[in-house]
């Protein structure tokens, strides 16, 4: 009595066995695997595409930091610059024999325009990042934006201008003025948004290069597929046309 189950059990075990070995070959035909690969690809992709958004996304909110400690940096050589003019007509109001004029008016503005150009400079390009990364919150943007050229090529000037001039001082030289370049507040600071235009550029560059991987293996099993699917469909007129000239 005891055994009898135990071989039905067997039987039922042996039965399932021989329907798993009847429709793996089925599962795993080639057109069925490519299907399968197609839509796990298609899911990468979008995880990818996801994950794109979220960076862009935290790249606008770094931009806006950024944008305020250049607005930040621009206090210092202006500050350092209207001291010096301070100093300077200081200095001519107490010597009454001098023919030096005070500076006064346009000469003013003429000489903070020159002391804060490295600092105007960056903050006009982390505008310009800004409203690029804006941008791109609702439509991904590449790299050929006009906004992001124009960042780009005032990188250079930038640094250009910070090695020409790596110490504050708008007066320097200025008609005997002394200037003292062993100050610490003397020297001008690097400007960060040079380091975040290249963060924000290899991070687009990543992320392009990242979706057309997944754009171009998506395309290879999309193709592979379809030339399956050809294969197949020819394969079943071929054994069609067999049949039919059997009966005949």
């Amino acid at each position: 009595m005891p055994e009898e189950p135990r071989q039905r059990r067997g039987k039922k075990d042996g039965e399932s066995a021989v329907k798993t070995k009847e429709e793996l070959p089925i599962n795993r035909t080639p057109v069925n695997q490519l299907r399968h690969a197609q839509a796990r690809l298609v899911v990468a992709r979008d995880r990818t595409a996801d994950l794109h958004t979220a960076w862009r996304n935290q790249l606008f909110r770094l931009s806006l930091l950024v944008t305020l400690i250049c607005l930040h940096a621009l206090q210092s050589p202006t500050s350092s610059c209207i001291s010096d003019i301070k100093d300077f007509n200081a200095m001519l109001s107490s010597d009454e024999g001098g023919s030096d004029k005070p500076i006064r008016g346009f000469e003013v503005i003429r000489l903070l325009f020159g002391e804060t150009f490295c600092e105007l400079l960056g903050v006009i390009t982390a505008f310009l990042l800004t409203y690029f990364l804006a941008l791109c919150r609702g439509a991904p943007q590449n790299l050929d934006h006009w906004t992001y050229i124009i960042s780009s090529a005032l990188v250079p000037m930038q640094l250009g201008f910070f090695f020409h001039s790596k110490h504050l001082g708008c007066l320097r030289g200025y008609n005997g003025f002394e200037f003292d370049e062993t100050s610490e507040k003397a020297k001008r600071q690097f400007p960060v948004v040079v380091i975040y235009h290249t963060i924000v550029t290899f991070a687009f560059w990543f992320m392009k290069s990242g979706m057309e991987t997944c754009e171009e293996h998506l395309k290879m099993a999309t193709d592979s597929l379809r030339d399956c699917e050809r294969m197949d469909k020819k394969i079943e007129q071929k054994k069609g046309m067999r049949v039919k000239s059997r009966k005949k």
